[in-house]
């Protein structure tokens, strides 16, 4: 696709806290949604829309991005990592990558955010003749976020986490811009907030008092911040309800193994007879499942997970090197990497 904009940044150096203790070992950027980390879905909706450049702030973990994004050349992506040395904010991570914009106009993601392509598409049509532009969406707690101040479709101002019942609206900041240089005129401007971080929200409101910045108004079904265990498992189901359609069975599927589509079963993965898998399920590489289990729907079981015989699991993300034993009943549920669960344990609801 011919886009205008053919350069994006990725804010991808924080470190997740609301996600410990699955983040101590790794960016949250690189948690699994639907058998892809977060990451890659963004990068995939990024080059969708024509951007060809991308630069990731990074900072925590960020030797993990890199191996891992090493190996995605079917991207087709140039990417240029931008070392945030400080964390003192989303308005300094947006600034450290100024010389990389190189005076374009660019786009700007949170890198824990979740978005289809088609959002960025129609940000990007909109605010061509404006100055800048950002994603809004309404939600039903805007005073957790960052709320948009509105005027004929026109960015007044972002009050930032306002008392409960005191919000000027239900239309929040979905971490999703559209900027031009001028921009980094006003993050100059930036000082720390109460909470002690340079916002670029801030930079947002200063902005809005002399320029133009179009609020493009987006769907909340499909926008997922992925900040929080529970949403990334909304995401986990949304992403498999829209991205899932036909089979890939690549590994040894005893006979006697029951398969509802969509399913993806990848290479040196063992399946044992009696098991069923009820499709939306992504199961990586060198995984061993026993006899009779019955896993799935919407369950992401990442690379070198062992499970044993007669254990069920649904809903959840299971992650690499994992050993589940026999008899374990698993519900909508995060399982980090390298866990061991004995015989018969029950996770019945949002267990980290």
């Amino acid at each position: 696709m011919h886009s205008l904009v053919k350069k994006a940044v990725v804010l991808a150096a924080g470190k997740g806290t609301r996600l410990n203790p699955i983040t101590l070992t790794r960016p949250k950027h690189m948690l699994p949604v639907a058998g892809k980390p977060v990451i890659e879905w963004i990068l995939s909706s990024l080059k969708s829309v024509g951007i060809e450049e991308v630069g990731i702030v990074v900072h925590f973990h960020e030797e993990i991005l890199r191996e891992f994004l090493s190996s995605k050349t079917e991207l087709e992506l140039k990417i240029e990592y931008i070392h945030q040395r400080e964390l003192t904010g989303t308005a300094t991570a947006v600034e450290t990558a100024e010389e990389f914009t190189e005076g374009e106009p660019f786009i700007v993601v949170n890198g824990d955010v979740l978005f289809p392509p088609h959002v960025l598409r129609k940000l990007i049509e909109e605010c061509i003749d404006v100055d800048a532009g950002l994603v809004g969406v309404r939600v039903e707690e805007p005073w957790k976020y960052g709320v948009l101040q509105v005027e004929n479709g026109f960015l007044k101002g972002i009050v930032e986490k306002p008392e409960r019942g005191k919000e000027p609206s239900n239309l929040i900041n979905a971490g999703i811009y559209f900027f031009r240089e001028n921009i980094f005129k006003y993050i100059k401007h930036v000082r720390p907030s109460p909470r002690g971080e340079r916002e670029l929200t801030d930079a947002l409101t200063m902005m809005a008092n002399k320029c133009s910045i179009r609020v493009v108004e987006g769907n909340p079904e499909w926008w997922f911040d992925v900040g929080v265990a529970w949403i990334l498992l909304d995401a986990n189901m949304f992403y498999f309800k829209e991205m899932y359609r036909s089979n890939i069975l690549e590994g040894d599927i005893d006979k006697g193994v029951y398969i509802h589509s969509p399913v993806h079963i990848h290479e040196g993965s063992i399946i044992k007879g009696g098991t069923i898998i009820k499709g939306p399920v992504y199961i990586g590489s060198n995984v061993s499942i026993g006899r009779r289990c019955v896993i799935g729907p919407y369950t992401t079981i990442c690379d070198g997970v062992t499970i044993g015989s007669m254990t069920y699991i649904s809903r959840s993300i299971i992650m690499e090197d994992t050993e589940i034993l026999n008899h374990c009943s698993i519900f909508e549920s995060i399982l980090g990497s390298h866990c061991s669960l004995e015989s018969g344990v029950k996770l019945p609801a949002l267990n980290i």
